[in-house]
């Protein structure tokens, strides 16, 4: 039996055009209304955690834990095709790509993941773009708070083993925002389960192939044959809505380093301020869209990223262990 979804207050679903409880919409539909979201119920995997504990590495025998791959925008999924294919992850997505556009990217994204063997989750494009942002400059960290709990229920429920995602760059605020909403669902699902689950995160910015000496032994790391490459490059070049991305990132990373996919394990929590150079890439990009008039305001990680993630960590403190008074 399907679980009723239970992610975001009915306030927040008015303010932030979230479905309230019990709604649903089938994935990659396009959007009607500025900010409508897709909110997928998705498999409720009602089979019982199993009970593998891989710690903090299961980079070894990865192929035979369940994973799950959470991401803040469709098209990330393409920085890991061939471990998407090998793995058939549950994937969440926060957001539907929607950007500037008010086009959901979800369709695709739905798409290519089917033809790999994956499954779209229950959070699958909660929020559009243009939400997310809004919520980051409200400093309204009940959205954030909340998809971590939802986040935490649905993998602990799921039993999965690990959880691949965006990494933390200071390059976007909404990615860097999701990886502290991954941290904060592992802490949660810690504190409640006692069960630590493996964690890994893989560039959208640097470099594809890039992973610390230190972090070698701990990573998943997965050089690609002909016909994966060949797979991985099809998609890309068929994902059109992502041309302009893609045509970056093939201008800063020579394409053969696309043949690589690195994930590599998470060895912070919230604490992120030490993860990139400041000011934020971001933050300059802000600057030159509010100069521009495309935007009104400035996302700055110490006035807005920063308190979230403060939040989000008096939140996991609160967490008490399952069955505790």
């Amino acid at each position: 039996m399907r679980e009723r979804p239970r992610v975001i207050t009915r306030r927040q679903a008015r303010q932030y055009a979230i479905p309230p409880t019990g709604e649903a919409e089938p994935p990659g539909r396009n959007l009607e209304r500025l900010d409508a979201p897709i909110y997928l119920a998705g498999p409720s995997h009602s089979e019982a955690p199993i009970s593998i504990d891989v710690a903090a590495d299961c980079s070894n025998s990865w192929e035979a834990h369940r994973a799950a791959l959470i991401i803040a925008h469709p098209g990330h999924e393409l920085r890991v095709h061939h471990w998407l294919e090998r793995a058939k992850p549950l994937v969440l997505v926060l957001t539907d790509g929607s950007g500037h556009t008010d086009q959901s990217r979800l369709g695709r994204t739905t798409a290519l993941i089917e033809r790999a063997g994956a499954a779209p989750g229950r959070i699958y494009g909660a929020l559009s773009d243009r939400a997310l942002y809004r919520a980051i400059l409200a400093g309204d960290a009940d959205v954030f708070i909340a998809l971590a709990q939802e986040i935490a229920h649905v993998l602990d429920h799921a039993g999965v083993d690990y959880v691949v995602g965006d990494a933390v760059e200071g390059a976007n605020p909404g990615h860097d925002a999701c990886r502290l909403i991954i941290n904060a669902a592992l802490m949660r699902i810690e504190a409640t389960r006692g069960r630590r689950l493996g964690n890994f995160e893989f560039t959208l910015e640097g470099p594809p192939d890039a992973c610390p000496p230190n972090d070698r032994d701990a990573a998943i790391i997965l050089t690609l044959g002909e016909d994966a490459y060949r797979r991985k490059l099809e998609e890309a070049q068929s994902y059109s809505e992502m041309a302009i991305d893609l045509r970056r990132a093939m201008h800063s990373h020579q394409l053969e380093a696309f043949r690589t996919e690195c994930l590599r394990p998470v060895r912070y929590g919230l604490e992120i301020g030490d993860c990139f150079e400041h000011p934020a890439l971001y933050e300059g990009y802000g600057e030159q869209q509010v100069a521009a008039g495309f935007y009104t305001d400035v996302i700055r990680f110490r006035a807005h990223l920063a308190p979230l993630a403060e939040r989000l960590g008096r939140a996991a403190a609160q967490v008490k262990p399952a069955g505790a008074p």
